[in-house]
C-alpha cells in the first residue's frame, strides 16, 4: 500500500472537508455550498462511500482529500502530504530525498525503456499500426520515448526485476500496485504509452492510452510525492526555450495534439492533458510567456462545462500573478494582467488532425486567436435561446463573474458588447445588475480587479425582460406595420437579420402577405399580438422611410459581422470563397449602399 493510500485509509473525507463547509445529508452524499466561489444553491457534493468531493458549480472539479487539501489551503501537493500524513499519524521519509528522487527518476527512465521495446518488438504491430494511422513519425516516437505496455500483469515487473530495480522503487513511481496480501501488478497494460517529463526533462509519470475497448480510455500515473498532473505540462520541457523566445504558450489539450504540433515545428505548444489549467502549471507558463492561447474546439466553445473551465482557467491566470506581484509593490504598480486567448479550431478536427493536414490554417487560427471575453460572449449568447424567459438574465449572471474582475474602462467595453449581442440596450443590461453597484458603493473603495471578492451577481430579469424585443427591429417593424407602402423598400432585406424569432417571422410574413388584415387573419396568437403592440407604437410624423432605411442599414451591417466572425471560426475559412459567398457578400454590400442613400434623403 504506498503513503497516499495509507492515509486515505485513516482518514474520512466528511473530517476532513467538514471544518471548511457546513455540510448536510442528501440520501447517500452530503452537500454544502462550494467553499470556493461564492453560490446561494449548493454544488458542493461529498461522496462518503467513494471518499471523494465535487463541484457541479462554477468551479467544475472535484477530487480526493488530497486535491481538497491543497485547493483550500492553497497547497502544493507535497505540503498537503505532510499535513494531512500528520493528521493520520502516518510516518513519511524526509520528501523526496536526491537519493529517492534519483532512484523514482531511473526506475521510470528504464520503465520508458522498456515499453518502448515492447513496441518495437512482434507485440507492438497494432501500436505501431495506429501510430502510422496517425501520422506519428519513427523520430517523434524516439523523441518522446513513446511506448507500449505488454498486454499481461507482471512484464514490467519481470524486466525491472531482472535489470536489478527494487520493487518499492517501482511502487513509489507509480508503476507497480501492491495488494493487501503483497501481491504485486503492473499497472499499465496494454496501453499505448506517454511518458511524461518535467521542466528539466526527468521523466515523472507516464500517460497511457487503450487500444481496445478497455475503460477508461486515458489512464496516468497516480498522484505520487514525484508525479502531480495537476502540476505538470506536457511537453514543457520541449517547449521551454521557443516559449520564452516568442513570448507565446499555445495550450492543447491531449498528448497527440502536442506531439503533432512538435512534429512539424510548433515547438511553443504544450498540453494540460485534459484538465482545466491549474495554478500550478499557470506559475510554470508565466515566467516564460506573456500571452497565452488555448486550442479550443469550436463543439465545445458553447457547452457550460467549456465555459466553465475557461472562467476556471481565467480566473487562475489573474490570480497567480496577482499573489505574485503583491509580494513585491514596486512590481505591483506595474502591473498587467496576462493576455489570455481562444482560438477556436473548425468543427470535428482537434489540433492533431489540423497541423496534419493542413499546418497553414492552423498558424493562421492560432494568429487570430480571440481574447477570452471576445470569444465567449458570442459563444453563450448563441448556444442560448433568448425566447427563453430568464435567458438573458442567466447570461449576464455567467459573465459577471469575468466583466466585473477587470478595469472600468475594460467592464463597460464588454457590457456594452454584451447588450449588442443580447439585443438590449446598455442601459437596460445595468439597470439590471443595478444592485451590483450599490453593493459595492457602500462597501470600502473598489480595489483592483484582482484582488475583488467573488460576487454572486443578482441580476433583475424583469430588466431584462422588457427589452426583449431589440429596439432596432422593433422600430423597424413598427414603420412597416403601420406604413405598408414602405414595404417594398424592405423586400430586399434578408429575413435573417432580424435575430430576434417573433421579428424575423413577423417580417416575413410582412413582405409576403398583399395587406396587414390578411397577415393578421394567418398570424398566430404571439405574432398577433406583438402586432398590436407594433400598431400602436408612438412614431415621428414625418421622415419615417429615412428612419426606416437607417434601421436596416444598422441590421445589414450586424448580420454582416456576425457572418463574417462565424466564419473565422468553420471550415469555410481555408476555402476559396464560392460563388454563393461571393454573390452573397456582394448583394450585402449593394444593398448597404442603397440603403445609406436612402437614409441621407
Amino acid at each position: 500500500m504506498s503513503v497516499t493510500d495509507d492515509i486515505k485509509a485513516k482518514l474520512d473525507i466528511l473530517d476532513v472537508v467538514s471544518p471548511h463547509v457546513s455540510l448536510q445529508k442528501s440520501g447517500r452524499t452530503f452537500k454544502a455550498n462550494c467553499p470556493f466561489h461564492t453560490e446561494k444553491t449548493p454544488s458542493f457534493i461529498v461522496n462518503p462511500e467513494r471518499q471523494s468531493w465535487h463541484c457541479f458549480g462554477a468551479c467544475a472539479t472535484g477530487g480526493d482529500i488530497f486535491s481538497f487539501v491543497m485547493r483550500a489551503e492553497n497547497l502544493q501537493f507535497g505540503d498537503a502530504l505532510r499535513m494531512l500524513a500528520q493528521r493520520a499519524g502516518v510516518e513519511l521519509s524526509s520528501a523526496p530525498n536526491r537519493e529517492q528522487s534519483n532512484a523514482i527518476h531511473s526506475v521510470n527512465n528504464a520503465a520508458a525503456t522498456y515499453f518502448q521495446e515492447v513496441l518495437e518488438s512482434e507485440t507492438g504491430g497494432q501500436a505501431r499500426e495506429y501510430l502510422d494511422s496517425r501520422s506519428v513519425r519513427r523520430q517523434a516516437r524516439q523523441d518522446f520515448k513513446l511506448g507500449l505496455s505488454a498486454d499481461r500483469w507482471d512484464g514490467l515487473i519481470q524486466y525491472l526485476r531482472t535489470h536489478g530495480y527494487k520493487r518499492e522503487d517501482a511502487i513509489a513511481a507509480g508503476l507497480v500496485r501492491e495488494g493487501e496480501n503483497g501481491q504485486v501488478w503492473d499497472f499499465f497494460r496494454n496501453r499505448l504509452m506517454f511518458p511524461i517529463f518535467d521542466r528539466n526533462g526527468n521523466i515523472i509519470g507516464f500517460g497511457a492510452r487503450a487500444l481496445d475497448d478497455s475503460t477508461p480510455k486515458y489512464i496516468n500515473t497516480a498522484q505520487t510525492e514525484m508525479f502531480d498532473k495537476r502540476s505538470t505540462l506536457y511537453a514543457l520541457h520541449f517547449a521551454n526555450a521557443e516559449i520564452r523566445q516568442t513570448g507565446t504558450a499555445v495550450i492543447v489539450e491531449g498528448y497527440m495534439d502536442a506531439i503533432a504540433a512538435h512534429e512539424h515545428g510548433y515547438k511553443n505548444v504544450v498540453a494540460s492533458m485534459g484538465t482545466a489549467l491549474t495554478e500550478n502549471q499557470v506559475s510554470q507558463l508565466r515566467s516564460l510567456a506573456r500571452e497565452f492561447v488555448l486550442a479550443l474546439d469550436p463543439d465545445d466553445a458553447g457547452q457550460e462545462a467549456t465555459l466553465r473551465s475557461l472562467e476556471s482557467s481565467w480566473h487562475v491566470f489573474r490570480d497567480v500573478i496577482s499573489r505574485r506581484n503583491t509580494a513585491n509593490q514596486s512590481v505591483l504598480n506595474q502591473w498587467t494582467p496576462p493576455v489570455l486567448k481562444i482560438a477556436a479550431l473548425p468543427a470535428g478536427l482537434d489540433p492533431d488532425a489540423l497541423i496534419r493536414t493542413d499546418p497553414t490554417r492552423w498558424e493562421s487560427i492560432i494568429a487570430e486567436a480571440l481574447p477570452l471575453l471576445d470569444f465567449v460572449i458570442p459563444a453563450l449568447v448563441r448556444r442560448s435561446d433568448l425566447n427563453v424567459p430568464d435567458s438573458r438574465a442567466h447570461i449576464v449572471r455567467e459573465l459577471a463573474r469575468l466583466i466585473n474582475r477587470l478595469d472600468d474602462m475594460d467592464q463597460h467595453d464588454y457590457w456594452a458588447k454584451l447588450a449588442d449581442e443580447l439585443g438590449v440596450p446598455l442601459e437596460a443590461l445595468q439597470a439590471s445588475i443595478a444592485s451590483v453597484g450599490n453593493r459595492r458603493a457602500r462597501g470600502r473603495r473598489n480595489p483592483p480587479p484582482w484582488q475583488s471578492e467573488e460576487t454572486q451577481v443578482d441580476v433583475s430579469s424583469n430588466a431584462l425582460r422588457a427589452q426583449d424585443s431589440d429596439p432596432i427591429e422593433e422600430h423597424a417593424l413598427s414603420i412597416l406595420v403601420q406604413n405598408p407602402d414602405l414595404v417594398e423598400n424592405a423586400r430586399p432585406t434578408n429575413p435573417d437579420c432580424f435575430r430576434e424569432t417573433e421579428n424575423r417571422e413577423l417580417f416575413t410574413a410582412l413582405i409576403s402577405y398583399p395587406t396587414i388584415e390578411e397577415l393578421r387573419a394567418e398570424v398566430d396568437q404571439i405574432l398577433a399580438e406583438r402586432l398590436s403592440r407594433l400598431e400602436s407604437a408612438d412614431l415621428p410624423g414625418t421622415g419615417l422611410e429615412r428612419a426606416l432605411a437607417h434601421c436596416l442599414t444598422r441590421l445589414e451591417r450586424r448580420r454582416s459581422s456576425y457572418n463574417q466572425e462565424m466564419m473565422l471560426h468553420t471550415e469555410e475559412l481555408a476555402l476559396p470563397p464560392s460563388r454563393e459567398v461571393e454573390d452573397e457578400v456582394k448583394r450585402v454590400n449593394q444593398r448597404i449602399k442603397e440603403l445609406e442613400i436612402m437614409s441621407s434623403r
